[in-house]
């Protein structure tokens, strides 16, 4: 699960990256398209199927229970089968449109779809259901950025920040969200902290440098880009 984290975080921060230099993440680099072939790879393909057939004759039995139509889809989703995962959960929000688990998981089964404006709008309304966590506010701002819609991704992620300050994805987030907001001075003082927090994220040297070069510092922003590298951050 841990490896699975990660590459979903590496993923989102080539992805800001290339936003950031207004260019788009390659197909090699962009580790959200290739995430339900890996999350396969490291789980019992046989049982989840099983449990699927399970709850697809439960879903016979029990046509209006949620909570199958739920179980089923993060079993898909745990497969790679996004279509039939975004299908399960839309019905058992039609069914039970006031579960947050709901929201927050097609949330992230369109952000694999990389329908980032839906995925934004799922996350929002998991937030309206409730409780607000960082977490989701986090998710929130990764999709509006993700979806271009900047003034929305520096709303939220100011309220990640808010209660996770020294947080470094949020960090990141903001420091992005603010760059893409011409904020340059406020980006720059989020992603200078992200990187005293973590020196080994080349990621953040990569924005940071993109924000250095809009300010007009063209060796900082060289200095930045060329330690991305040696960390091993390519677009």
């Amino acid at each position: 699960m841990k490896a699975l984290a990660l590459a979903v975080t590496l993923s989102l921060t080539l992805a800001i990256a290339a936003i950031a230099q207004d260019s788009k993440p390659s197909p090699k680099s962009n580790g959200a398209s290739r995430q339900p072939a890996e999350a396969a790879a490291n789980i019992d393909v046989a049982a989840i199927q099983k449990k699927i057939d399970e709850f697809s004759e439960a879903i016979k039995r029990e046509p209006k229970n949620d909570a199958y139509y739920g179980a089923r889809g993060q079993g898909y989703k745990r497969l790679g089968k996004l279509d039939l995962a975004e299908k399960d959960f839309t019905q058992a929000i039609s069914i039970n449109p006031t579960r947050q688990a709901y929201f927050h998981i097609r949330g992230n089964v369109y952000g694999l779809q990389k329908r980032h404006r839906e995925s934004y709008l799922d996350y929002t309304k998991a937030l309206e259901c409730g409780p607000k966590t960082h977490g989701l506010y986090l998710n929130q701002g990764q999709a509006a950025i993700l979806a271009g819609d900047y003034k929305s991704a520096l709303s939220a992620a100011k309220t990640a920040q808010q209660m996770k300050p020294d947080d470094l994805e949020t960090l990141v987030l903001l420091g992005s969200a603010e760059q893409m907001s011409g904020m340059l001075q406020e980006s720059l003082k989020h992603l200078t902290r992200a990187i005293e927090l973590n020196p080994k994220d080349g990621g953040a040297f990569s924005i940071r440098g993109t924000t250095y070069q809009k300010l007009g510092q063209s060796e900082l922003a060289k200095q930045d880009k060329e330690q991305a590298k040696r960390l091993g951050f390519q677009l």
